[in-house]
């Protein structure tokens, strides 16, 4: 009875525990219901995306966000615009007021979880195209190399290039090389993403055929120009390769001294024409002269013959400005104009106002200068001076600065009345005045040329005119200033004309 009692009772105790489990499975079954899936629970976390109908536009620029994200609802949702702007709208409309781009994350979250995306400048806001362009060089000979940038305020922009001889190119900044002659269109397409239609633009590039290569001759080295007194003669007397007619048969150096021989040969011939009618005759008297020339005596006797024929003597007139008649103003200003286009033609001087007015001023001292000293003297010995135009001489003066470069003669000649018979001494210092005056005026003028500038070419334009006056005056003509100093004292002359003659030489010949 015991044994029966005891396997009733282990009955009763498994039966009790089949109970319990069984309550409790069903419990469990409850749970399950009130999430409505049953036995088996799934989870469903979210997946954010999203999109819009458009992504660029010009600011104010209002955008229609819509959301595509995934996950079991409820779904809430937090949207970050880029511009400190927010919402957590499934589908908001946001404004972009100010241009840029803009980067945009919507978050989305439920009971089981949470998901961001994020979109780096998904939204662009900016202005339509204003484009052009520039290019380093649009014409030239091949190989032509053009440089072609871009310009514009409405970023970001494509640049799309079209070189017109089937090559193309992308980017703000393009090189491109034409390698064959001819007239090409350079063309330019932009677009961005606020303009609705490409802008083009277009450019002519011409190239040309390559320049024939030049001959290159390696130049010889510069000599290097002296200093001190050889170094401004040779500023002051100028260039000596002009494009001078007797260039061709006469050594540049030589120059001044064909100017010197050519000058007295002139006056030679006309006294030969004006006292000889017949070709014999000529001869006779062209073949004396030479012989007197060579006992010192051919000059004076030519001067003498010149103005015995012509009666040239010197006039009595009346003083109107500073000593000087109406007539002699008119013959001085001649002379200032004369002398200041012969020594322009001279110097192949361009012909501008500034030169024109420099060889005036310079001339006009030299001329009026020399003259005056003259008058003072003569005047102080009680005598008339007269200043008269001379033909002759103008005609040298023009003759030698065509032909040599180097005018060398006077377009006027001062006489003496003398009342009463001459007295050497007087005529000696009265000649001597003039000549001394214009080698001061020479040395003023070459000391002038270290200023440089201005200065510079007024000194030696200054140099030249009263060098070639002061040589000229002392030749041994009648009514130039050297006869009647040769008269006078023939020590005093010498001193003065061979020292001026030799440094006349020494400056065309000499100095290089």
């Amino acid at each position: 009875m015991r044994e029966r009692d005891t396997y009733h009772f282990l009955r009763l105790g498994i039966l009790a525990l089949f109970c319990i489990t069984l309550l409790a499975s069903y419990g469990s079954a409850d749970t399950a219901n009130e999430t409505g899936s049953g036995f088996i629970v799934v989870t469903n976390p979210p997946s954010a995306d999203f999109y819009t109908s458009t992504r660029y536009g010009t600011a104010p620029f209002t955008v229609s966000f819509s959301d595509s994200s995934r996950g079991a609802a409820p779904l809430s949702y937090h949207w970050d615009f880029g511009d400190n702007s927010t919402s957590d709208r499934q589908h908001p409309y946001h404004t972009y007021k100010v241009n840029g781009e803009y980067t945009v994350s919507l978050t989305v979250s439920n009971s089981y979880g949470s998901d961001t995306r994020t979109v780096p400048a998904y939204i662009g806001v900016g202005d339509p195209l204003n484009a052009t362009f520039s290019l380093s060089r649009a014409e030239g000979s091949v190989p032509l190399t053009v440089t072609a940038y871009g310009r514009t305020q409405s970023l970001p922009a494509n640049w799309s290039w079209d070189f017109g001889d089937g090559a193309t190119a992308y980017g703000q900044s393009v090189v491109h090389t034409y390698t064959t002659p001819g007239n090409y269109v350079l063309s330019l397409t932009v677009t961005n993403s606020f303009e609705p239609l490409p802008v083009t633009m277009n450019r002519t590039i011409v190239v040309g055929s390559p320049a024939p290569t030049p001959v290159v001759t390696q130049a010889p080295p510069e000599e290097e120009k002296p200093d001190g007194l050889i170094g401004l003669i040779q500023i002051a007397k100028g260039t000596t390769t002009k494009n001078l007619p007797a260039s061709g048969i006469i050594p540049p150096q030589f120059m001044a001294l064909a100017a010197v021989i050519t000058s007295l040969a002139v006056v030679l011939v006309q006294i030969i024409v004006v006292n000889i009618g017949i070709i014999w005759q000529f001869l006779l008297k062209f073949s004396k002269f030479f012989t007197d020339l060579l006992w010192g005596h051919a000059v004076e006797k030519l001067s003498a013959k010149e103005i015995e024929a012509r009666r040239i003597e010197a006039r009595k007139l009346e003083p109107h400005f500073l000593g000087l008649s109406s007539t002699e103003v008119l013959v001085i200003e001649s002379a200032v104009f004369i002398v200041a286009l012969a020594f322009m033609l001279a110097d192949r001087a361009e012909l501008t106002l500034t030169t024109v007015l420099i060889y005036m001023a310079v001339g006009g001292i030299s001329v009026v200068v020399h003259d005056f000293a003259h008058r003072v003297v003569v005047t102080r010995h009680g005598h008339d001076a007269d200043t008269r135009f001379w033909g002759l001489g103008t005609a040298i003066l023009f003759i030698t600065a065509w032909l040599f470069g180097n005018a060398f003669a006077l377009s006027y000649r001062n006489l003496v009345r003398r009342e009463g018979g001459e007295v050497p001494r007087e005529v000696g210092t009265e000649m001597v005045a003039g000549p001394v005056v214009s080698l001061v005026l020479m040395v003023f003028s070459l000391a002038m040329v270290s200023l440089g500038g201005l200065w510079a070419v007024a000194g030696g334009i200054g140099f030249t005119i009263n060098l070639m006056t002061a040589l000229y005056s002392l030749m041994p003509i009648e009514t130039m200033d050297g006869l009647g100093i040769w008269r006078w004292n023939r020590g005093l002359y010498l001193a003065l004309f061979l020292p001026v003659f030799a440094f006349y030489l020494f400056t065309y010949i000499v100095v290089a």
